[in-house]
């Protein structure tokens, strides 16, 4: 990679994959790099935030219907504009709803370059035909700590996924492709366990892995290495001193999840340990371990669990919660609790923030 991430490279090498998780590089130009990608191949895009507020200031208030009154531009192409002399502007069509067209000073004109949406407007869009376009780009598809979200939100993605694909691929015209681009904020987040990618990204994190390609599911994770260059070049300004070795800076800076720990992830043998319970957690089977007062979860399997937890039941999520939980998350505070993934440990440690006690 040179000094600016190029989606290009990742997109022609994993050419068969539909969805794309580009993780870190903070203004490496992630977004900047997937708009000129398919624009230069004049193929249409459905650019995705997350609330119909987002979508009101991307389009700065001005409809389909109005003339271009900008006095502000807040849309993600007015860097390609600077660049290619291009004059792309958003325009509002429905509530949680837009389009970017070609403009001048009397108002869009021509086809959209491509469409945008909300994830809040996934029953709205549903009556919309956004077929034409080749790809969805997610952006900041990672939430910031104080972003109010769906815990639905992953499911809506794949809905609004599958509202645009329709069938494409039975008239023949390839997979729809999802780009997801974020920085490294937060490893547990709902596009990534919806897509069951949350302990394979904290993995790479651990180990500082760049890519992950899964060649059967057409999934690729890259999280970009911050180039020599622009790291020295950051190095030499005043925040990078004030806040390098700060959580934030580890995550601006270093392309690190920051805000996540580690500490307690890694695998443990199990001999000397007898089997608690059995969680059971979507399509996964987790099991909790003891040992001379120290816990461990795991994926091995264990035929000898005593009970059963079933997380996808909610009466099952409080008993859960009152029988086992509690013990394991004071056991972890007292360093006496142990994960094989950050999946496990995020789901014991934040479990009334992901389930309704």
């Amino acid at each position: 990679m040179g000094i600016y991430y190029d989606i290009n490279d990742d997109i022609e090498k994993y050419s068969a994959c539909w969805c794309y998780i580009i993780i870190g590089g903070r203004n490496t130009g992630k977004t900047y790099s997937a708009l000129k990608y398919y624009l230069n191949r004049n193929e249409k895009i459905v650019f995705i935030k997350r609330t119909n507020h987002d979508i009101d200031v991307i389009c700065n208030g001005t409809s389909i219907h109005k003339k271009l009154s900008y006095e502000s531009d807040h849309s993600p192409y007015k860097a390609l504009n600077r660049d290619l002399g291009t004059n792309i502007k958003a325009y509002k069509m429905e509530n949680g709803i837009g389009g970017f067209y070609h403009a001048t000073e009397d108002g869009p004109y021509g086809d959209p370059v491509g469409y945008i949406a909300s994830l809040n407007a996934v029953s709205t869009i549903k009556g919309f035909d956004l077929s034409d376009a080749d790809a969805i780009v997610f952006d900041e598809f990672i939430p910031q700590s104080w972003d109010r979200i769906s815990r639905n939100e992953g499911e809506q993605l794949m809905e609004l996924y599958k509202t645009v694909s329709r069938d494409r691929v039975l008239r023949g015209r390839g997979e729809l492709k999802l780009i997801c681009l974020a920085n490294a904020v937060n490893v547990y987040n709902p596009t990534c366990e919806t897509l069951e990618l949350t302990d394979i990204i904290s993995d790479m994190a651990i180990k500082h892995t760049e890519f992950y390609h899964d060649d059967y599911k057409g999934i690729l994770i890259h999280q970009i290495m911050t180039s020599a260059e622009m790291m020295a070049a950051e190095m030499e300004t005043g925040i990078y001193r004030a806040m390098h070795d700060t959580a934030w800076g580890h995550m601006a800076f270093g392309n690190e999840f920051g805000y996540n720990d580690f500490s307690a992830v890694n695998k443990h043998a199990l001999k000397g340990y007898r089997t608690v319970c059995e969680i059971l957690y979507k399509k996964r089977a987790w099991y909790v371990y003891v040992n001379e007062g120290v816990y461990y979860i795991s994926k091995s399997k264990s035929n000898k669990a005593p009970i059963s937890y079933n997380l996808n039941i909610e009466l099952q999520q409080k008993k859960c919660y009152y029988d086992i939980v509690i013990t394991l998350y004071q056991a972890a505070i007292d360093g006496n609790m142990y994960f094989e993934s950050y999946a496990m440990y995020d789901i014991i440690v934040n479990f009334k923030k992901r389930f309704v006690i």
